[in-house]
């Protein structure tokens, strides 16, 4: 029995390792597929060669929405009798983005709720930002820095971003050129114009494995063991240094990989409720605008 306690632990931190990385695979591979066909149907969707802010532009903004639907990454079990059918009217790179999406029993006003939906922060959407109305949307926290005790700093960004190689807000490389009349600074040398440049976030959180708070290497010893440093899931000292896309539900106490109001997760592990762990996946793809005047 001891034999097989000793031999049990090296058998399970195998499992899991490879049950995770097949999924952290698996999720990497459907996102990039979905940021290929993103990147594709926009740069084939008639828009003004210049418009003023990018992706941020409210022209650009409606097309992307036909591209991926923020709005519709939030679904329902109980409530939808056929998700099949459901699915089929959302757009194509929802409907991708499907194979990525977890299955979340979550509390709400009490009561259980069955949702599947993409990975990340549940939220309450502001007023007027879907239509038809939604109950929730999610946003992705992405984290700046850790404390020494391993508490969070979070900034936001959406499930859908721009590439952007420089500073310029005002422009991007999804601009022809670069809108100097409004004020933006010229494009760099070399940059490049006229394209789609976009990236699909992922915030892959583990289920079986925890994270940790890594020891400096020394010269003794290069991989320092850091068994005693957990990240603990402290999510009322989070810091938030950005504006979230939604309001965060209030924590209902449950625990699993995307738990807490900011999606950070919780585990049971040590005796202690930890974080579990996390990598942020970004697909990006890059496709030349075909101009329409």
């Amino acid at each position: 029995m001891v034999e097989l306690a000793l031999v049990m632990l090296v058998v399970y931190l195998v499992v899991a390792a490879g049950i995770e990385l097949g999924r952290m695979v698996f999720s990497a591979r459907v996102i990039q597929d979905a940021a290929r066909v993103a990147a594709r149907e926009l740069a084939l969707t008639p828009l003004p060669p210049a418009p003023a802010g990018g992706f941020d532009d409210p022209v650009v903004q409606a097309a992307l929405n036909n591209v991926l639907d923020p709005c519709k990454l939030v679904v329902d079990i109980d409530a939808t009798p056929d998700l099949d059918a459901l699915f089929a009217t959302f757009p194509v790179v929802n409907q991708m983005l499907r194979a990525a999406m977890i299955v979340d029993l979550v509390t709400i006003d009490g009561a259980p709720r069955r949702l599947l939906r993409y990975p990340g922060a549940l939220l309450r959407p502001p007023a007027g930002a879907c239509t038809p109305p939604v109950e929730f949307i999610v946003g992705i926290p992405v984290v700046t820095s850790r404390g020494s005790d391993g508490v969070e700093t979070i900034k936001w960004v959406g499930v859908l971003e721009e590439v952007r190689p420089d500073a310029d807000a005002c422009s991007g490389p999804f601009s022809v050129a670069a809108p100097d009349p409004i004020g933006c600074p010229s494009a760099p040398a070399g940059q490049p114009r006229g394209v789609v440049a976009l990236r699909i976030n992922y915030p892959y959180q583990a289920a079986a494995l925890s994270a940790y708070i890594p020891r400096p290497p020394t010269t003794e010893d290069p991989m320092p063991p850091n068994l005693d440093r957990p990240i603990v899931a402290a999510d009322g000292g989070v810091s938030d240094i950005g504006t979230a896309p939604g309001t965060p539900l209030p924590d209902d106490g449950a625990v699993g990989p995307y738990a807490g109001p900011y999606g950070l997760g919780r585990q049971f592990a040590l005796a202690k409720q930890v974080r579990p762990f996390r990598k942020l996946l970004a697909a990006q793809a890059v496709f030349r605008r075909e101009i329409f005047e």
